[in-house]
């Protein structure tokens, strides 16, 4: 019973991100959105500088609520600003190594290979009576921006019989892969490379929302200060700029502000 007691003990320490026993590693907690680019940013950053990154994704308000109940990480990427608010004002990270790293794009798409930008634009202004997916507005900023949108063309007041709600953008995205919803708006990001290539998506004015800020911020628990900084020192270059504008996301130097 004891020798087992102790194998169950070194599992949980080489598991657990809150154990942090090895030097030249950084511990990230990303939103889901964003996995592609920050897994080929870290790989870069690896490259680079010879440190590891331990990547644990889920959707932001899931990691939020680990970090809140003590899970450890180094750095923390969310989908939502009001997530890296919430960890500031609750003393978990630190406000002085906080800032946005790319903009998210929201974009009506279809799975139908065969819809164009002009006709999913017209097949929304149109007000045809097709279900259109889009992120819940009161959980996820992604929704946020795409009731703002729908506003903006005088059409949320009308269009709620149409609308099915996803809990957060990445079920969103699975309710039009699965054709469950014909369109949907979406985040450009989670879009197949060659989709975006060949533009098979309508893209609204982005002056139209508020902008989907993504954010980095480190947290309190970190224990690897000379990794965390030169990883935050990868992410303000133009480097880092192109992996998440190659993936779908705004960014610019001046996008990397404190």
């Amino acid at each position: 019973m004891r020798l087992t007691f102790l194998w169950l003990c070194l599992c949980f320490l080489i598991v657990s991100p809150s154990s942090h026993g090895h030097a030249g590693v950084i511990y990230v907690a990303a939103s889901s959105s964003m996995e592609g680019p920050i897994v080929s940013i870290c790989q870069k950053f690896g490259q680079l500088t010879g440190y590891q990154c331990k990547i644990t994704t889920a959707p932001s308000g899931h990691l939020y609520a680990h970090i809140m109940h003590g899970m450890a990480y180094d750095v923390f990427f969310s989908s939502d600003e009001t997530y890296t608010q919430g960890l500031v004002n609750a003393n978990k990270a630190s406000a002085e190594n906080r800032f946005v790293v790319a903009l998210g794009r929201v974009v009506l798409w279809s799975a139908d290979a065969t819809l164009t930008a002009d006709s999913l634009q017209q097949a929304l202004l149109d007000k045809q009576n097709i279900v259109i997916a889009i992120a819940n507005p009161g959980a996820s900023s992604y929704g946020g921006a795409t009731k703002e949108i729908l506003q903006s063309y005088n059409l949320w007041n009308n269009i709620q019989g149409r609308l099915i709600y996803g809990k957060n953008i990445k079920q969103t995205y699975e309710f039009v892969i699965n054709k469950r919803a014909p369109v949907g708006f979406v985040s450009l990001a989670q879009l197949p490379p060659v989709v975006r290539m060949q533009k098979r998506y309508w893209e609204p004015d982005p002056r139209r929302y508020k902008p989907v800020l993504h954010e980095v911020i480190t947290l309190h628990q970190n224990r690897h200060l000379e990794e965390t900084a030169a990883f935050l020192a990868y992410l303000r270059s133009s480097e880092s700029c192109q992996i998440f504008h190659d993936a779908g996301f705004s960014c610019s130097p001046q996008t990397h502000k404190v």
